[in-house]
């Protein structure tokens, strides 16, 4: 008979005496319940490979994202024009039963071109489950974004271990660029979960070998260059890791490795057919517009100033939300943030790369096994942080030097522009907090590193909390325009009257939605009998009695309206309610 441990060994008879039973007390009922639960977390959490003791680090950072971005979610999230048109279509797509061949315009200040239809695509379920409420398509959106930080903690977490996940995931969930993203209504918000997956994907497939992951690579891919027309960045990194990945490959697995390449290959290309089909029987009207496309904005700068700010930009932007947030007085923290994660990608990388090749013959079977072992990991987290520092730097060049805006600073659309690159920072600074943790600076004190990256850690969290976005927007969010278009309904007789934006390039879909939900209809001017102005004195300068008569006495001459109401929905706004006599 055996013990159940050694197969081979027998257990050795009990004393008659009852000396081991003295020697070893009986466990208390409590050890025995905490030693079955232990043995019950182990045997649940663990078949993920995850310790029960990492889940519960893990699901507390996963509560606390949820928390941060669905507090007073309908009130989180601005809502001006561009989200009252985003709704629009997207309540469109879902009453008409159609799909989007085109997103909205790059500007809805007249806009020459359009990103990807997929964002629009994927919220008509949700529009069509809420009957319209944007917040039903907020949430959806909200959950896209909670989805980035499981994905970054599994992604940091087999390239960097348990303490590179965790900080990564901590991270994400803290980031305000991310939260940001995750709790408006745009076409851009989803840049984030597209790369996160893509990047997982790509991890997956390269740790595995197992090629059907570059499936969810392209589906992330396509996901990201769908939101904005920038994260075709992406494509760039993702290509060059494939390459890699089929050049290292065995030749008797390259073909089954390039079949599964061509298939992610033509799943991004099917999410962009009808975009394709629409371009090849318009004469390419899309391409042409993107190409003539040119922002009014300062000229460009010398390269070497346009990398440098963009560096900075990017670096800085998912945890210090600078340059949106504090410019003048965010800038050292920006600077430090930025320069402590190129200094810590270097370090972690000429770390790994000599680990990883490091050689020696150990003198016994054991020791060469855990030498060999060591390597391995190694090289794992070699080529992790060389496709995580790798796609950074690429991506950093691509925009810095692509696109002039992101070394400008002008107004918050710029932001847009080098969301791609969100994932990749937070991965690197995860990596390298992780990597400081199993460090030792201070030789002969190992706590010395688990110091060091809480503190890093730590003040990573602070900047982003300090950060954060308030938990009601400026303008009161949808909320706020709700309430206006409830007043707004009070003051039309009948169902139909006319929305007059001031000025007039300043579209007035942020009270037409709501307005439209309420069952009006919006008509020509010159068939409303009420008129309602839409003034935004930040763009029109002067708003009220004078300019409105003057805008009546040219529009719509000889006809008598009255004013009825005037009052301020939000600030920087300002409604007019006219009607017509009989």
């Amino acid at each position: 008979m055996t013990d159940g441990r050694n197969p081979t060994t027998a257990a050795p008879p009990e004393p008659i005496d009852g000396t081991a039973a003295r020697a070893r007390p009986e466990p208390s009922r409590r050890h025995l319940l905490v030693a079955r639960a232990r043995r019950l977390a182990d045997r649940s959490f663990g078949r993920l490979g995850v310790p029960a003791r990492e889940w519960a680090c893990v699901i507390p950072i996963l509560l606390l994202a949820g928390l941060d971005r669905f507090i007073n979610l309908p009130a989180r999230g601005m809502w001006d024009s561009d989200q009252g048109y985003e709704m629009g279509a997207i309540w469109n797509l879902a009453q008409t039963r159609q799909l989007a061949t085109f997103g909205s315009p790059a500007f809805s200040l007249g806009g020459t071109f359009h990103h990807g239809a997929l964002f629009y695509n994927l919220m008509i379920p949700a529009a069509w489950l809420g009957n319209g409420d944007p917040m039903a398509v907020v949430t959806a959106i909200a959950l896209f974004g909670l989805l980035v930080v499981p994905l970054v903690w599994w992604t940091a977490r087999s390239i960097g271990g348990t303490s590179a996940g965790l900080a990564a995931a901590l991270l994400a969930a803290v980031s305000p660029s991310l939260i940001d993203y995750s709790t408006y209504l745009c076409n851009q918000v989803l840049l984030e979960p597209g790369v996160a997956l893509a990047c997982f994907g790509a991890w997956q497939a390269w740790i595995t070998r197992r090629p059907r992951w570059w499936l969810v690579a392209a589906a992330g891919t396509a996901l990201a260059s769908q939101a904005h027309m920038t994260g075709l960045a992406l494509v760039f990194p993702m290509g060059l890791f494939f390459l890699l990945a089929l050049w290292r490959s065995p030749a008797p697995e390259r073909r089954r490795l390039l079949a599964w390449g061509l298939a992610g290959a033509a799943l991004f290309v099917l999410t962009w057919m009808l975009w394709i089909v629409s371009e090849l029987t318009h004469n390419f009207a899309e391409t042409r517009a993107i190409l003539a496309f040119n922002q009014d904005s300062p000229p460009a700068a010398d390269p070497v100033t346009r990398l440098f700010f963009s560096a900075i930009r990017i670096l800085a932007w998912p945890m210090a939300h600078w340059p949106l947030t504090d410019f003048k007085p965010g800038f050292p923290a920006a600077l430090a943030v930025a320069i402590g994660v190129i200094v810590g990608l270097v370090w972690r990388i000429v770390g790994t790369v000599t680990a990883a090749g490091a050689r020696g013959v150990p003198d016994d079977a054991a020791r060469a096994a855990a030498a060999g072992e060591a390597r391995r990991i190694s090289r794992r987290e070699r080529d992790g942080l060389l496709f995580v520092g790798g796609s950074l730097l690429l991506l950093t060049v691509i925009l810095g030097l692509g696109i002039k805006e992101i070394s400008q600073v002008s107004n918050l659309n710029q932001e847009q522009y080098h969301a791609v690159a969100d994932v990749f920072v937070i991965l690197a600074a995860g990596l390298i907090v992780g990597g400081m943790w199993r460090a030792a600076p201070w030789p002969g004190r190992k706590w010395s590193g688990k110091v060091l990256a809480s503190l890093a850690l730590s003040a990573l969290v602070v900047i982003g909390v300090s950060h954060w976005q308030p938990l009601t927007a400026p303008d009161g969010g949808w909320p706020a325009a709700q309430a206006a278009a409830t007043r707004l309904a009070a003051d039309v007789e009948g169902k139909d009257l006319a929305l007059i934006p001031m000025p007039d390039f300043y579209p007035p879909d942020a009270y037409g939605y709501p307005l439209k939900l309420e069952g009006f209809t919006i008509v020509a001017p010159a068939d409303a009998q009420t008129l309602i102005f839409v003034c935004y004195p930040e763009w029109a300068k002067v708003c009220g009695d004078q300019v409105e008569a003057d805008w009546l006495n040219a529009n719509l001459p000889g006809r008598n309206y009255t004013l009825v109401e005037r009052f301020d929905p939000a600030p920087e706004r300002s409604l007019s309610v006219y009607r017509r006599a009989p």
